[in-house]
């Protein structure tokens, strides 16, 4: 992911998330942020998908705020490549958990989350981010034996 990649991200955002696709503004000032934990995937030179992994102020845990693949090039396997890239962010950043949101509707991505061992957290949360859309909290743990972690 580099700094040139902002403006096509920021047509792929509003492709796939429709209104709740973030403004260049705000995607810059996210990569001012996490462009270490942030990958785009290309499909014959062009922006096909990204992926953006952020930690939270004391990493301890760690969300998914951003997996997304144009429609053009989806059904090729790049929403699984990305999903692993972020899989070994998140393992690698220290958290003991990790996060995801996810539109109750949105069928290919919950497959692909699940795929991952992420489950459902609570109910489906209306108005979750202000626009009126719903969406659930998906929750993985990533300490990879829990009753080890639990004893020291």
């Amino acid at each position: 992911m580099g700094e040139k990649d902002l403006a096509a991200l920021e047509l792929l955002d509003r492709e796939v998330f429709d209104d709740a696709g973030h403004p260049l503004m705000y995607l810059t000032s996210l990569y001012l942020l996490f462009q270490q934990s942030w990958y785009v995937a290309e499909y014959d030179g062009d922006l096909a998908g990204y992926t953006l992994v952020c930690p939270n102020s004391d990493n301890s845990e760690v969300w998914l705020m951003g997996l997304a693949v144009s429609s053009e090039y989806q059904g090729k396997g790049i929403g699984r490549l990305l999903m692993d890239k972020a899989m070994e962010l998140m393992m690698a950043s220290g958290a003991s958990d990790a996060y995801i949101t996810v539109r109750p509707d949105n069928k290919a991505a919950r497959h692909l989350y699940e795929a991952f061992e992420f489950t459902a957290e609570g109910e489906v949360r209306d108005n979750f981010y202000g626009n009126g859309d719903p969406y659930q909290v998906l929750q993985r743990s990533l300490v990879t034996d829990p009753y080890i972690a639990a004893l020291s």
